[in-house]
């Protein structure tokens, strides 16, 4: 069983330690490892199924990354000037551990946490990366994770709490953040009514973090139609387009060379 780094308990914030099959704290609260490998720290109300990227989502991801559509991503994650090498990981919204496993890989991280609400998610993510622990947790509450416990939180197309991401890196611990650019998918977007890429930018200063790099990952990638497809399936948008009743696949061209970008940041706290 994987030894948590300062494991949190998401009821009392005591420590978790690995118990046979479960974890628990000295407050008597236990949480199962599941048969597929993961570890739920929901409870209550919170444990109902269906929450979080569906299935479907979840494999139309898997089928997008095998398709390597973002390898010109994962090249720029390979080479983040890392001043000190993080020993420590968590991913946050790691789906099936796509990027957690290249990051892993390229930057000799021995430590490694993924965190998802979809079961489909931490299924997947558990069954592929038996060297990490995959937690299955809601990024609304806090990160189970104890004060300057981590070296490397990373955000890939996902939410940011940039409070709890802060509380849990270690001084000079580093905050990757990648999220799309207003013209990503823009040739897709002309074919399908998506979502709109948000305002949600970073600033160039973050307190409490001085900004390590920032790079435009960019590129025209010509792409077939069950990838298109892929791309819709993966993203938000599907839950409006299925809701709607949109016949959205009928939409899509044979192919179409789209446009890739998204902006990595790297962060290192103070």
């Amino acid at each position: 069983m994987h030894q948590p780094a300062h494991l949190t308990c998401p009821l009392c914030r005591a420590a978790l330690v690995p118990v046979e099959k479960s974890y628990r704290c000295a407050q008597g609260h236990a949480f199962d490892v599941a048969k597929e490998g993961y570890l739920s720290l929901l409870h209550g109300r919170q444990k109902g199924e269906g929450r979080g990227d569906s299935k479907a989502m979840i494999l139309a991801r898997d089928r997008v990354h095998h398709a390597e559509v973002f390898e010109p991503l994962v090249k720029t994650l390979a080479t983040l000037p890392f001043e000190t090498k993080p020993r420590s990981v968590l991913e946050l919204g790691c789906g099936e551990g796509f990027f957690l496993s290249h990051m892993i890989r390229a930057h000799g991280i021995a430590a490694s946490y993924g965190l998802d609400l979809s079961v489909d998610a931490v299924k997947l993510a558990a069954k592929t990366l038996k060297q990490s622990l995959i937690l299955r947790a809601d990024l609304l509450n806090p990160l189970p994770f104890a004060d300057g416990s981590l070296d490397l939180v990373q955000s890939i197309f996902a939410p940011r709490p940039l409070a709890e991401i802060k509380r849990v890196l270690r001084p000079g611990g580093y905050a990757l953040f990648v999220y799309p650019e207003a013209d990503h998918w823009a040739e897709l977007r002309a074919f399908l009514p998506l979502a709109k890429i948000g305002d949600e930018k970073l600033p160039a200063e973050l307190t409490g973090f001085t900004a390590v790099a920032s790079s435009h990952v960019t590129g025209k990638l010509d792409l077939s139609r069950d990838v298109l497809s892929d791309l819709v399936e993966m993203s938000p948008s599907i839950h409006r387009l299925t809701r709607e009743g949109t016949a959205w696949r009928d939409r899509l061209p044979a192919s179409l060379v789209a446009t890739l970008s998204v902006r990595a940041t790297l962060f290192r706290k103070r």
